[in-house]
């Protein structure tokens, strides 16, 4: 029953980090995340709050980072503290320190990202957790890269390629600006 579940909803379970990924370096001297700057800052939609769906209120001040990261194939992992309204008190059993940034992780649980806002774009970290010998990983020798390591690689690449590219960015950011003028400013109307 699980299993088909999650092979539906086309989920896979990951061993991940319990802090969060911008705190490796210092847990961990052999890691650190990668920076991918973004080319051309989001524009700035003034009444964005009105126009990005209810159930998406909390992603408004980042709208064009997140949307950027689903299209990566990236799923919200923690909001960042500072995203919840004053009198929401988000408590994780197994996190304790609260997040400076919101994070991501693939679909595929190879790769971690959080979104540090504005043209410093994100933090990008390799899951090596996924590493030899566990989920998606493949038998390491000499010369041999785990499977999880280079497909995070591959997806680092792309990301950061796609990030650099003013004109894709800017392509990509009328798109979102063309589905966000598209909700309209009143709700309509009531009739009985």
């Amino acid at each position: 029953m699980w299993t088909r579940t999650i092979e539906r909803y086309g989920l896979t379970l990951v061993e991940a980090y319990v802090t969060q990924i911008s705190d490796i370096a210092a847990r961990n001297p052999f890691q650190s995340c990668f920076p991918v700057q973004l080319a051309v800052q989001p524009p700035l939609v003034l009444d964005i709050e009105r126009r990005v769906p209810e159930h998406r209120q909390g992603e408004a001040v980042r709208y064009f980072e997140y949307a950027l990261l689903r299209r990566f194939g990236f799923v919200l992992d923690i909001e960042a503290t500072n995203s919840y309204p004053a009198h929401v008190d988000a408590v994780y059993s197994y996190r304790r320190a609260p997040f400076a940034y919101s994070q991501f992780v693939h679909r595929s649980g190879v790769a971690f990202v959080q979104v540090l806002g504005g043209s410093q774009g994100f933090l990008f970290l390799t899951n090596r957790l996924m590493g030899s010998g566990r989920v998606g990983g493949s038998p390491v020798g000499i010369g041999r890269v785990p499977r999880a390591v280079a497909g995070a690689e591959e997806l680092r690449i792309k990301l950061q390629a796609f990030c650099a590219d003013k004109e894709a960015l800017l392509k990509f950011y009328d798109e979102e600006l063309a589905q966000l003028m598209q909700v309209p400013d009143e709700p309509p109307l009531l009739t009985i």
